[in-house]
């Protein structure tokens, strides 16, 4: 059984429930970069992650993308457009190469239907993204760049982290100008941010990686 990340739709079922999720659809693969979903698009399928992860983007009306969310393995995509039938309201992109099951969303919702308690550990899965994208909101509109960059900063060091005697590790699968679009600012921005907070001492940059030396300062920020 591939490995899932914690919080994530699979984490929350049996084994048996995994196991039968499994039997629906069929295992495919794609490369870094392919995109598996798209904004605004009619999309008769429902996807679980089983590797590897994606990033979730949305343009707005001047064309500027917004990076909404990242996806680990074990979470649901397309969720949204089989509840209500509606086309994709975002675009969905590996970061790395992903597995992914793709099973049809008539055939998911039916299953659904018949096992309430999936179809509740898929509802629980919507109402925690609903109040992480209401708590960003509300950040953003509160917090300048660093703010927000560091609020970032600390999501990632809390989901992919790795402690050493130095501080935190992590090695991010996110560009310079992803994590632009996740902060809400432009990429030169977020640059001074990221030096900013070079000079204070709290982070240390490296490609795709990051060195967290102060998690607490960072935490203290973004509030």
């Amino acid at each position: 059984m591939t490995d899932v990340a914690p919080g994530t739709f699979l984490a929350s079922l049996k084994s048996d429930e995994r196991e039968t999720l499994h039997g629906l659809g069929v295992r495919r693969s794609f490369p870094r970069g392919a995109a598996l979903m798209f904004q605004n698009e009619p999309d008769g399928r429902v996807m679980l992650l089983l590797a590897g992860r994606v990033k979730v983007t949305r343009l707005d009306h001047d064309g500027h993308e917004m990076l909404l969310s990242i996806r680990d393995p074990g979470d649901v995509l397309g969720e949204l457009a089989l509840i209500d039938g509606l086309p994709h309201i975002a675009t969905v992109t590996a970061l790395e190469p992903v597995e992914a099951l793709v099973t049809a969303a008539e055939a998911f919702r039916h299953h659904l239907e018949s096992t309430p308690r999936v179809a509740v550990a898929l509802l629980e899965v919507v109402s925690r993204r609903f109040r992480e994208t209401t708590l960003k909101r509300s950040q953003f509109s509160a917090s300048d760049t660093m703010g927000r960059l560091a609020a970032r900063i600390v999501e990632l060091a809390e989901r992919y982290g790795e402690p050493s005697d130095e501080g935190v590790t992590v090695t991010s699968p996110l560009s310079r100008e992803d994590l632009a679009a996740w902060t809400g600012a432009s990429r030169a921005g977020v640059a001074h941010a990221l030096q900013s907070l070079r000079e204070l001492g709290w982070v240390q940059t490296e490609r795709r990686a990051l060195l967290v030396r102060d998690l607490q300062a960072l935490r203290a920020r973004a509030a």
